[in-house]
């Protein structure tokens, strides 16, 4: 662990078979939906330092995750704080790298200053797994996985279910640390 209060630094990577441009561009896309972000889409003013961010669901009823855009390099990196809306738990931090490498290019999704034990720390083990899977299918074929896209549709015909606290109107950017 890296302290008694946080869970350790965990790292998530795959090989993409794309120019780092594309996979940064994609990365970033604000303009519609990101499968491999489970359908959600960046709302914020715009991919910068010190801006905040919401990652709002496809029908734009729900908000999933928020927090502020810590650092930005493109097209190599981009350090945000993460907190799940539906958790109680306290910001942690997601960063995103990019390098290239033969035949494509390297995405690393590192998650740090998770609340160790917390619910948070559970769901973001199995999104990163899901997010990186998925971003390498999306980018390469133009869809995510058969198994996503299965819960993709699931997800959709329960979005009228989501819990209140992830409403959009509970997170308004002012609100988000």
């Amino acid at each position: 662990m890296n302290d008694a209060k946080h869970a350790d630094k965990a790292i998530y990577k795959v090989v993409i078979h794309a120019p780092i441009d594309t996979v940064w561009s994609e990365l970033i896309n604000t303009t519609s939906p990101r499968p491999f972000f489970w359908n959600s889409s960046w709302d914020t003013q715009a991919i910068a330092e010190g801006n905040t961010y919401r990652m709002l669901s496809a029908d734009r009823r729900t908000v999933g995750v928020v927090g502020r855009i810590v650092e930005i390099d493109p097209p190599r990196r981009l350090v945000t704080t993460f907190q799940l809306t539906n958790h109680d738990d306290p910001p942690s931090r997601v960063t995103y790298e990019l390098d290239e490498v033969e035949g494509g290019t390297e995405l690393r999704l590192i998650t740090e200053q998770v609340l160790a034990g917390s619910k948070s720390e559970t769901s973001m083990a199995g999104g990163s797994k899901f997010i990186v899977e998925n971003f390498k299918a999306y980018v390469e074929t133009g869809k995510v996985t058969f198994g996503a896209r299965m819960m993709l549709g699931m997800m959709s015909l329960m979005g009228a279910f989501s819990p209140k606290s992830m409403r959009v109107e509970k997170w308004p950017h002012s609100s988000i640390q």
